[in-house]
């Protein structure tokens, strides 16, 4: 005869529960009636596998040992899975408790709402989570990526400085014409080099946001005529007419970052020149139609070269994209100065497009919004050398006779050392006008020697006088920390003869 039923056998599936007790022999057996998702058939066995009915539940389970054998901890909640059944697809959880000497494995059926929230809210801790470990590995990867540009900039810049100066100054002393060649083609294979090197390094920078702008004072026209003075040669070469015009009303006194701007302007110049077999080139500035500022100035650069296709003009600012397959085999470079000046212009706020009709020639234009300053600044006074007295510290023997060749028609006296600690002490022994500082050197680096020459001049009372650090490390970075160290301007490797001597005009003596 069966066992009489009692109502409150009714009472779990009426809670939407599945309530299992444990048997001794490890299975389990349902009390009172199971709500139809529970049910495994037409007719549910005295004693089930709890695990083989929920295969989801082994490991539950398992972990549940302490529960049922101590009471300790009390209960245990499984995770949410999700069951298909005869009567639909369920979210379940599963909790485990000792009741008295009863183990219970209860199972109850959430609702879907409940579960999604719960769900999505813990899916989006995972990914913050997986986010985090990929932004840290990122920035790993990033630093060392950075550290290694850093490094190999300098190893590769240090040795070219001294390559692209001696050929410099060769090309300066008397040449028959096949030397004559043979020099512009080792000067045209550096130049292209160094360019590669910058641009590697300019796109790495800006691709992930390592470049910082300055806001300094700017002078439109230097901009300009340091930008003719650094492609001028390469536009005589080639028979093509450079050109400029600055439009009226446009301020030329300005604030803004001018190394980024003469950049920009340096690669739109040597773009131009590459496509441009006869002609001209010229670049304008006037006033942003669209701007609201005074400060708001286009900027264009037209050439009367082969043009660009209209399908190809947005692809020519991607990197490593150039208009045609067969461009940088005939005009050679590696597609990336557009791409870089892209990436400036942008950052300063501004934009770049370009304009062409094959064979009729192209106009890059870009837009910037730059400050512009109330004061006229004061006109230059005349400088002359009148003896000036220099110190140049650097440990490659190259890089001195290479300084010491720039300046050997000036009105100036040379001495030299091959490290740090060398120039401190001959610093305190005598006296000099400047001193031009290598970054880099064993034994005491340039850092180290200029906060010595500094601390020196604290000490006995001095004015400071010009340290002029010469650094292959990149510009953008020593930038930030110069001023802190004590150097009163950087030049950066391979020192060009003309930079050089433009930059020890500034600290010559004035005339009376």
């Amino acid at each position: 005869m069966a066992p009489a039923r009692d109502d409150m056998d009714d009472l779990p599936a009426a809670l939407d529960l599945a309530v299992f007790e444990r048997t001794p022999g490890g299975l389990f057996r349902a009390i009172g009636a199971l709500p139809d998702w529970a049910k495994s058939g037409a007719e549910n066995p005295a004693e089930i596998d709890l695990a083989d009915r929920f295969p989801l539940l082994e490991l539950f389970l398992a972990d549940c040992a302490p529960v049922f054998e101590t009471g300790t901890p009390a209960l245990l909640d499984s995770d949410v899975w999700e069951e298909s059944t005869e009567s639909g697809r369920h979210f379940l959880q599963a909790t485990a408790l000792r009741l008295g000497a009863r183990n219970l494995a209860v199972l109850r059926r959430l609702p879907p709402e409940r579960f999604t929230y719960q769900q999505l809210y813990h899916d989006y801790q995972l990914a913050e989570e997986k986010m985090s470990r990929l932004r840290e590995v990122a920035e790993r990867a990033t630093k060392a990526k950075s550290d290694f540009l850093a490094m190999i900039s300098h190893e590769i810049r240090a040795p070219l400085s001294s390559i692209i100066g001696m050929v410099e100054v060769l090309a300066a002393s008397p040449l028959n014409l096949e030397q004559q060649q043979h020099v512009q083609i080792v000067q045209r294979t550096g130049e292209n080099v160094l360019k590669l090197i910058n641009d590697l390094l300019d796109l790495s920078k800006v691709e992930v946001g390592r470049i910082d702008l300055e806001s300094v004072p700017i002078d439109l026209h230097e901009i300009l005529s340091r930008a003719r003075e650094l492609v001028g040669p390469r536009f005589e070469a080639k028979g093509v007419a450079l050109r400029q015009s600055i439009a009226p009303g446009v301020p030329v006194l300005l604030t803004g970052d001018p190394s980024r701007l003469r950049q920009v302007i340096l690669n739109l110049l040597g773009n131009a020149l590459k496509f441009t077999a006869q002609g001209s080139v010229e670049i304008r500035v006037e006033k942003d139609p669209e701007g609201t500022s005074p400060g708001c100035l286009r900027f264009a650069v037209a050439d009367t070269g082969i043009g660009i296709p209209e399908d190809k003009l947005n692809l020519i600012f991607e990197s490593y994209t150039q208009a045609d397959q067969s461009t940088a085999r005939e005009y050679g470079g590696t597609g990336l100065g557009l791409t870089i000046s892209r990436r400036i212009v942008e950052l300063m706020g501004g934009r770049i497009w370009a304009e062409s009709r094959p064979g009729r020639g192209s106009t890059f234009f870009f837009t910037l919004e730059l400050g512009v300053q109330a004061d006229q600044p004061l006109p230059p006074a005349e400088h002359r050398w009148n003896g000036l007295r220099i110190l140049v510290v650097d440990d490659d023997e190259a890089n001195r006779l290479l300084i010491e060749m720039c300046l050997r028609r000036k009105e100036c006296t040379i001495e030299t050392a091959t490290n740090g600690r060398e120039a401190v002490d001959r610093f305190r022994c005598g006296r000099y006008d400047v001193v031009l500082m290598d970054v880099v050197m064993p034994e005491m680096d340039g850092d180290g020697a200029t906060r010595e020459i500094r601390r020196y001049e604290r000490e006995a009372g001095l004015m400071p006088t010009p340290v002029v650090a010469l650094t292959a490390h990149d510009v953008a970075q020593f930038a930030g920390r110069s001023q802190d160290v004590g150097y009163t301007a950087y030049l950066q490797k391979p020192i060009r003869p003309s930079t050089l001597v433009e930059t020890l005009d500034s600290y010559s003596k004035r005339t009376d």
